[in-house]
């Protein structure tokens, strides 16, 4: 079993991976990066840095596993139930009455509780037929498991039943996932007209024309710099008068773009780009 991993040896497994899939995680938090690697290199019995270098770099398929291995699950729908009735009863329909249909992207997912929770929000005041959705991520692995039903531990989905109780839904949380062997398996069918698409905001195009993007609580594992980049994608994704949502503990606001943005509500970090 490795207990660490030195800065030398994550520079080399950071340019490995950039040299290869053109995919940079240098400005990610270093302890988070060095702590989600060492969870793959130890699942897989790894006791050697060149060893895993070397299979990263020549097999894609192994490559696209290991990401998505060590990406975080949050795995609690509806965290933050207040954001996501402000969400439901103010903003939201501010939108929809500005602009009949909207377009949204939920970037950077790993375990699809924020897109079920806000697919349910959406059934549930009858919105899901007035909006188009996109659902990336950098892995296609996690995408394909968010499309098919994310598989949820069911004693992780009391916090999640907790949360929407507390979010006041229509129904119960139970009623849009089954259960087996101890799994919650929610209803693909929720998701069933959205659009999956393997994307990153580093390196690839703004996909602009949105009118809210939802990237809650991704900010944290990353450093000021790489924070001031992601922000920047994101605002330039915006339309004029479009919303964006991060999580509560993360500040845009020394941004470059920060002066561009209205703060609808500074706990829950709602912002609306302004007109001018």
């Amino acid at each position: 079993m490795i207990n660490d991993i030195g800065i030398v040896d994550t520079k080399k497994i950071i340019a490995a991976i950039n040299d290869a899939y053109s995919i940079d995680f240098s400005s990610l938090a270093l302890t988070a990066f060095k702590r989600r690697v060492l969870k793959v290199m130890n699942d897989h019995n790894y006791s050697s840095i060149v060893d895993f270098i070397h299979r990263l770099e020549n097999d894609a398929q192994l490559f696209g596993k290991y990401l998505s291995e060590g990406m975080i699950d949050t795995t609690e729908m509806f965290r933050d139930p207040s954001f996501w009735r402000d969400l439901r009863d103010v903003h939201l329909p501010n939108l929809f009455k500005t602009y009949g249909k909207i377009n949204v992207h939920i970037p950077g997912v790993t375990s699809g509780d924020d897109v079920y929770s806000f697919v349910i929000l959406l059934k549930e005041s009858g919105f899901l037929n007035k909006t188009k959705i996109i659902v990336s991520s950098l892995s296609q692995l996690r995408l394909d498991a968010i499309k098919n039903g994310a598989i949820y531990d069911i004693r992780k989905m009391e916090n999640s039943e907790a949360n929407h109780k507390r979010f006041s839904g229509s129904f119960e949380l139970s009623d849009y996932y089954s259960i087996e062997s101890n799994k919650a398996i929610m209803n693909s069918e929720l998701v069933e007209n959205i659009e999956f698409k393997k994307y990153s905001y580093l390196q690839d195009s703004p996909l602009t024309g949105q009118h809210l993007i939802l990237y809650r609580n991704k900010m944290i594992y990353c450093n000021a710099t790489l924070q001031d980049k992601i922000g920047q994608k994101l605002f330039d994704s915006l339309l004029t008068g479009g919303i964006l949502c991060v999580g509560s503990r993360e500040n845009i606001e020394t941004g470059p773009f920060a002066r561009k943005l209205l703060t609808l509500n500074s706990v829950e970090k709602i912002y609306k780009k302004r007109t001018a």
